[in-house]
């Protein structure tokens, strides 16, 4: 699980704790179809497209499944014990 302290995985999405499952896969899929290296093409194609991509997907990773977004919540909430 990643340091709270480091990085909002909501802010990563544009979301919000209070935000339904439906809505955070929204955001990620727009997020995805924006910076995904195939949709950049060869001349928009930049390092930062690739991080904010690879950062937004490790957001959902976490945030998209019920159990890994319970335990990241717990711990933004400092009850991680």
């Amino acid at each position: 699980m990643c340091d709270p302290e480091q990085e909002d995985l909501y802010a990563v999405l544009g979301a919000s704790p209070s935000d339904s499952p439906q809505q955070l896969r929204h955001r990620y899929q727009q997020l995805a179809l924006k910076y995904h290296p195939d949709r950049l093409g060869d001349e928009h194609w930049s390092e930062s497209g690739v991080k904010k991509f690879l950062e937004v997907d490790a957001a959902w990773k976490i945030l998209g499944d019920q159990t890994t977004r319970r335990q990241y919540d717990m711990q933004r909430r400092g009850a991680w014990w």
